[in-house]
C-alpha cells in the first residue's frame, strides 16, 4: 500500500511540474538599443537597423530615429546613412569604396550617445557551387502521419585567399495555383457568366525570406572544401512545391569573431526551448558604446564579400495529399452577403457547384500575388 501511494504522489507530482511553463528571468523593463547591418562588396544600397529590444513576450518593432550613421573605412573615409524610415537608414554606395582586404567600422550616434563597431576586413567571397536537393521524409510524433519534401545542399570552395567562415541567406519563391478555375460568379443573387473559364484568379506567386541561421567553416579542415551543406527543408505541407519552386541564395564571407557571433545565434535559435537545451541569452556582437564600456549592446556589424545564385525546381512530386477542403458539391441555399462573390464552376451535367473556401478559386486568398517576378 504505501508503495501504490508513493508511486501516485510522484505522478501528481510529475504531472503538475510539467504544465508549468518556463518564465526566463530577465529584465523587462530594460530596453538595449539593437544595431544591425551589413556592408558587402556589391554596389548598391546598404542598411543599417537601430531600434530598441522589448520583452519577450510582446515583441514589436521599436525603431531608433533621427541618429547619425555612417561607415568609416580604415584611411578615414566615410559615408553617411539617411534615415528613409523610422529607424532605417540606408545609402548607396559605389563599388570604389568597397575594396576586398580593406577594413571598415560602422559609427552610430543615437540619443545622445556614440556606438561604434570595430574595424572588420571585408574578405573575398568564392562563387556560389551547385545547389541540389532529394527528396527526403521526417517522422512526425504521429505513427500514423510521416512529411515528405525535399532537402537542399550546396558545397563550398574556398581555395587559399579566400574567408574560411561563412554564412547563407536565403529567399524562397514559388508559383502556385488555385484548385478551380472560374467560369460563373454570384452577386448579390445574381449569376454572372464570364464566357468561358477565367483564370485571372487561378495563377499566383509568393516571396518569403527564410528565417533560419545557415553557416560553415572550414577553419578546422585539412582541406579548402565543405561539402552536402544542409540548407532549406520544403515539405508537402504547403503549395510551395506543387507547380515551380525557387531558392535564391546570398553566400557572405566571414571573419572568424563574425562567424562566432552567428553560430551562437543559430545554436539559439535551433536548439532553445526545451527543459535541457539551451536557455535565451544575451549574445554580444561587435558593437560598444565608446563612453560605456560595460553597456549591453545588442546586434552586429557585419563587413562581406558576397556571391548569389539563383534555383529553380520544376519537378512533379508525388507526395501531397488530397485537397479535402476543395471538394465541390451543389449550393442548396443563398449565401450571406458577407460571403459575395462567390466563385462557382458548372460540370458536364449543366450544374453549378462550389467549395467552402474561396481560395479554392481564388489564389490570392492564400496570400500570393498574380503578379509573376520577372525573374520567373
Amino acid at each position: 500500500m504505501n508503495n501504490i501511494i508513493l508511486i501516485l504522489t510522484l505522478i501528481i507530482t510529475l504531472s503538475g511540474g510539467c504544465i508549468e511553463p518556463f518564465r526566463p528571468d530577465l529584465d523587462d523593463n530594460q530596453q538595449l538599443i539593437v544595431i544591425n547591418g551589413t556592408l558587402t562588396d556589391k554596389e548598391g544600397y546598404h542598411y543599417i537597423n537601430v531600434s530598441r529590444s522589448v520583452p519577450y513576450e510582446s515583441p514589436e518593432n521599436v525603431p531608433v530615429q533621427d541618429c547619425s550613421v555612417e561607415v568609416i573605412d580604415d584611411t578615414g573615409n566615410s559615408i553617411y546613412f539617411y534615415e528613409s524610415e523610422p529607424g532605417l537608414y540606408e545609402q548607396w554606395i559605389d563599388q570604389e569604396f568597397l575594396t576586398t582586404g580593406k577594413k571598415y567600422k560602422l559609427r552610430v550616434t543615437a540619443e545622445g550617445s556614440v556606438y561604434e563597431s570595430r574595424y572588420e576586413t571585408l574578405l573575398p567571397c568564392p562563387p556560389v557551387q551547385d545547389i541540389y536537393y532529394e527528396i527526403a521524409k521526417k517522422e512526425t510524433a504521429d505513427p500514423e502521419k510521416t512529411i515528405y519534401g525535399i532537402q537542399f545542399y550546396t558545397d563550398l570552395v574556398a581555395h587559399n585567399g579566400y574567408a574560411r567562415n561563412y554564412r547563407w541567406e536565403l529567399e524562397e519563391t514559388w508559383e502556385y495555383h488555385a484548385e478551380y478555375l472560374i467560369r460563373y460568379y454570384l452577386q448579390y443573387n445574381s449569376r454572372n457568366d464570364l464566357g468561358s473559364e477565367s483564370d485571372s484568379l487561378y495563377y499566383c506567386w509568393s516571396t518569403n525570406s527564410i528565417n533560419e541561421i545557415y553557416t560553415g567553416t572550414i577553419n578546422h579542415l585539412t582541406k579548402d572544401s565543405l561539402a552536402r551543406i544542409p540548407l532549406r527543408y520544403v515539405s508537402n505541407e504547403s503549395s510551395r512545391l506543387k507547380v515551380r519552386y525557387s531558392l535564391f541564395i546570398k553566400q557572405f564571407s566571414l571573419s572568424d569573431t563574425a562567424y562566432e557571433y552567428w553560430n551562437q545565434l543559430k545554436k539559439q535559435h535551433q536548439e532553445a526551448g526545451g527543459l535541457y537545451e539551451i536557455q535565451p541569452q544575451q549574445i554580444r556582437g561587435n558593437i560598444y558604446n565608446i563612453n560605456i564600456k560595460d553597456e549591453n549592446v545588442l546586434g552586429n556589424f557585419n563587413v562581406s564579400g558576397l556571391s548569389e545564385k539563383r534555383v529553380f525546381v520544376s519537378e512533379r512530386f508525388n507526395f501531397f495529399p488530397e485537397n479535402y477542403d476543395c471538394a465541390l458539391f451543389e449550393p442548396l441555399f443563398t449565401p450571406p452577403s458577407s460571403k459575395w462573390p462567390i466563385w462557382i464552376i458548372i460540370d458536364h451535367w449543366g450544374k453549378l457547384l462550389l467549395a467552402n473556401n474561396q481560395f479554392c478559386f481564388d489564389c490570392t486568398k492564400s496570400g500570393g500575388t498574380t503578379e509573376k517576378p520577372d525573374f520567373w
